[in-house]
């Protein structure tokens, strides 16, 4: 369990036990688009999966084949930008082969943003 928020790109882990299928049911990597502004126990964040997306949509980004080589033993990963939740800091945990958090950038969270705002319609 991380005692803090992690800053926004930061790749963790989530624990998505107690949520109910078709909603992501597992842990799995997931990155930190932002912090809740008036609760510092919440993030908001979108999951990361190496099921390609089918059908593929423009909220569904590849993640950079640098960042997968790095940090997933170069499995191919996409992030599901349709996918995205508050959940608590209680659910998250560090990659297990990591003892730091991992970064997208500021390029790339800025492309996930985009695919959420595109997602919900409100671009």
């Amino acid at each position: 369990m991380l005692k803090f928020q992690p800053k926004a790109g930061s790749v963790v882990y989530c624990n998505y036990s107690g949520f109910i299928k078709p909603e992501m049911v597992k842990e799995r990597p997931v990155i930190i688009i932002a912090k809740h502004k008036h609760n510092s126990k919440l993030v908001f964040i979108v999951p990361l999966s190496t099921t390609a997306p089918d059908p593929s949509y423009e909220y569904h980004l590849q993640l950079e084949e640098e960042f997968c080589s790095l940090y997933f033993n170069g499995v191919r990963s996409w992030v599901k930008c349709d996918m995205v939740n508050i959940v608590s800091l209680a659910r998250l945990n560090l990659l297990k082969r990591k003892g730091y958090i991992p970064n997208i950038g500021e390029c790339f969270l800025n492309k996930i943003k985009q695919g959420v705002k595109s997602c919900l319609n409100i671009i």
